[in-house]
């Protein structure tokens, strides 16, 4: 057995036999090193195997940690991310990080919005105080005139169904794979090529108008995904 391939399953093990709660810090790198007589190359590769099955999650300049209970989303239909967050037990909170002026410039203005002027929202969503997704929002100025204005630290959905009696009916999604572009990156204060998954979400009025179009960065670890079939 390989070197990482021991320090792997001795913290597996750890984590098997409740030694190490749910957003229990681990020991440093360094410690790892030393108990392990072993560099630090081979550390990070025990490290990022059993970050990838899920089982811890790195923080930028923080270190590693246990990672806690997922939150259960149904990628396909129209949830309140706060309200799901409650019941399932999270203290959910949302920052927006920036609401750019009505621009044509975005590429989803042409493919999308016929080439109008839209607001971009950039939002990062957190449960107990670990962001777990940012997220970009795109809407037609016109259609959500003076969108600066209102309350975009909670649900969008709300906004815009009681200040613009615009309801979303229906959506459509892609979901892929893929690591974080360094900007998210550092919003979620994970390190630059870290694994998400992307999401691309548009969703429609009753008339299937498109209400917005969002762009949808969650980190892999936070997030169990159900699909109920018919």
């Amino acid at each position: 057995m390989l070197l990482y391939q021991r320090i792997r399953n001795h913290i597996q093990a750890l984590l098997a036999a409740g030694s190490m709660t749910p957003g229990a810090k681990l020991p440093s790198e360094r410690a790892l090193q030393e108990t392990f007589s072993s560099t630090r190359i081979t550390v990070r590769e025990a490290l990022a195997r059993l970050e990838a099955e899920g089982l811890i999650f790195s923080q930028k300049r923080r270190g590693w940690f246990v990672t806690p209970e997922k939150l259960k989303w149904h990628p396909a239909k129209k949830v309140n991310f706060n309200h799901l967050a409650i019941e399932q037990g999270f203290a959910p909170t949302t920052q927006v990080v920036a609401i750019n002026a009505p621009s044509t410039e975005p590429e989803f203005s042409r493919s999308h919005f016929d080439g109008q002027p839209v607001y971009e929202l950039t939002r990062v969503r957190a449960l107990d105080s670990r962001a777990i997704m940012m997220e970009q929002i795109y809407c037609a100025a016109e259609r959500f005139a003076d969108l600066h204005n209102q309350p975009l630290d909670g649900s969008i959905t709300e906004v815009m169904s009681t200040h613009y009696q615009v309801d979303v009916s229906f959506e459509q999604c892609v979901i892929s794979v893929t690591v974080l572009p360094d900007d998210v990156a550092d919003k979620l204060e994970k390190n630059s090529g870290a694994p998400c998954l992307k999401v691309l979400r548009a969703r429609y009025d009753a008339e299937q108008v498109l209400v917005d179009y969002n762009i949808e960065y969650w980190l892999h670890d936070a997030i169990e995904m159900i699909v109920e079939g018919v």
